[in-house]
C-alpha cells in the first residue's frame, strides 16, 4: 500500500503495527487487516467522492459508498464470464483427477484439488452476480463504526472535512415562509438533509415525524422502498385528510432495472398489509414489481449515493410545490367560473322610495 504520510509504497512486512518503516509515522487503516479493504488514501478518496466538494455526508452514507465499491456492480458479461471460467476449470479439474487416479501422481491430484477450489469460487461469484440477486453487504455497520471510523478518529483526532457522525435532528425551516413540507421519517436521510441546510435553501419545512407537519401546506414524503414503507405512506395520507400528499420515495421501477441499485432481501417473507393490497397505487404496479416486494426485497433510501439522493429530494420539493400551484389555480378557476354564473354575486339591497315630501 501507499503510505499516506510519505507516499512511499510499503509492503505488508514494512508496516507492522500500523507504522510505516520508511517514515516511522502511524497511519489509521491497513487494507489487509482492517475490514472494508480501506487504507487512508482510499478512505479520503471515498469521502471526497461522496461530498463532491460541496456536501456534508454521514458515516452511514460512507458505509454504503464503501459497500457499493466492494460489490462492484458488474454487468451481465461478468456473470457469464465467471460461469465460463468455472466450467472450464471444472473440466480441467476432472481431467486432472482422472489422470491422477490412473497414474497415481500427487502433482496431478494437487492440481485437481486446486482446480476444484477455483471452480467453486467462480461458480459462487457467478451466482452472486446473477441478474436480480440480492445485495449482500461485506461488513456490518457496527463493525465499520468501531473498526474504521473510531480507528480513524483515534489516529487523526477527527473525521475528514465533509464527513459527520451525528447530524442534527428535528424540524427545520420556517424563517422564510415555507412553500411545502418534506416529511422524511428515515433518520439517516433526514440528518443528511439537515446537515446540508436543505430546508433553508429550498424554502421548505423539513420534518422527520408526522407530528411535526403543520396545516395547510402540501407534503412530499421521502421513504424507503419496502412493503412497510409503502403501507406507512397510506397511514400518512389518512392522517392528513384533504391535503396534497405526494409520494416521492423510491419507485420499484427505479430499483428493479438499474444495475447499480442496492436490492436487499429480508430472510422472512413479509406479509402484505390489507390496506396496501387494496390501494390504487399498489394495483398500478406490475405483477413483477408486486412479486418482488412480497418476496421480501427492499431498497433503503440511504443507499442512494449522496448527490443522487439530494437530487431526489429536490425533485420532491418541485413536485410538492407544483401540487400546491395546481390546487391554488384550480380554486381560482372555480371562483371565476362561479362568478360568471352568478354564484358569487352578492344581492344588492333594494332601493327604498323616498318619504313623502322628500326630494
Amino acid at each position: 500500500m501507499i503510505c499516506p504520510n510519505c507516499r512511499e509504497s510499503v509492503g505488508r512486512r514494512e508496516r507492522h503495527g500500523h507504522r510505516c518503516s520508511r517514515c516511522g509515522r502511524t497511519f489509521a487503516l491497513d487494507p489487509k487487516s482492517e475490514p472494508g479493504r480501506l487504507h487512508d488514501l482510499k478512505f479520503r478518496e471515498l469521502v471526497a467522492k461522496g461530498t463532491g466538494g460541496r456536501l456534508r455526508i454521514t458515516v452511514e452514507q460512507l458505509y454504503w459508498l464503501n459497500e457499493r465499491r466492494l460489490h462492484g456492480f458488474p454487468g451481465p458479461k461478468a456473470h457469464r464470464g465467471h460461469l465460463v471460467i468455472g466450467t472450464v476449470v471444472t473440466a480441467g479439474a476432472l481431467a486432472a483427477g482422472s489422470f491422477a487416479l490412473g497414474a497415481d501422481g500427487q502433482v496431478w491430484l494437487f492440481a485437481a484439488g486446486l482446480g476444484a477450489v477455483v471452480a467453486v469460487r467462480e461458480f459462487h461469484t457467478a451466482w452472486r452476480l446473477r441478474a436480480g440477486a440480492p445485495f449482500r453487504p461485506r461488513l456490518s455497520e457496527i463493525r465499520f463504526q468501531y473498526q474504521v471510523i473510531d480507528r480513524w478518529r483515534e489516529v487523526y483526532g477527527g473525521l475528514p472535512t465533509g464527513l459527520i457522525e451525528h447530524p442534527p435532528a428535528g424540524p427545520t425551516g420556517g424563517a422564510v415562509e415555507a412553500r411545502a413540507v418534506v416529511l422524511c421519517e428515515v433518520p439517516a436521510v433526514a440528518g443528511f438533509l439537515h446537515a446540508n441546510n436543505f430546508a433553508e435553501r429550498h424554502r421548505v419545512l423539513l420534518a422527520d415525524e408526522l407530528a411535526q407537519v403543520p396545516a395547510a401546506l402540501p407534503v412530499a414524503v421521502l421513504r424507503d422502498l419496502s412493503l412497510s414503507a409503502l403501507a406507512r405512506t397510506l397511514v400518512i395520507r389518512s392522517a392528513l385528510p384533504g391535503r396534497r400528499v405526494v409520494d416521492c420515495g423510491l419507485a420499484p421501477r427505479a430499483v428493479l432495472e438499474p444495475a447499480r441499485a442496492v436490492r436487499l432481501r429480508d430472510p422472512s417473507r413479509p406479509r402484505l398489509p390489507a390496506a396496501l393490497a387494496a390501494a390504487p397505487g399498489w394495483q398500478r404496479l406490475t405483477d413483477r414489481e408486486r412479486e418482488w416486494l412480497t418476496a421480501g426485497f427492499r431498497s433503503p433510501l440511504i443507499t442512494v449515493p449522496p448527490p443522487k439522493l439530494l437530487a431526489l429530494a429536490e425533485k420532491a420539493v418541485e413536485r410538492a410545490v407544483a401540487a400546491r400551484a395546481r390546487t391554488v389555480e384550480t380554486a381560482a378557476e372555480t371562483r371565476r367560473r362561479a362568478k360568471r354564473i352568478g354564484f358569487l354575486t352578492w344581492p344588492e339591497a333594494a332601493r327604498t322610495r323616498p318619504a313623502d315630501g322628500a326630494r
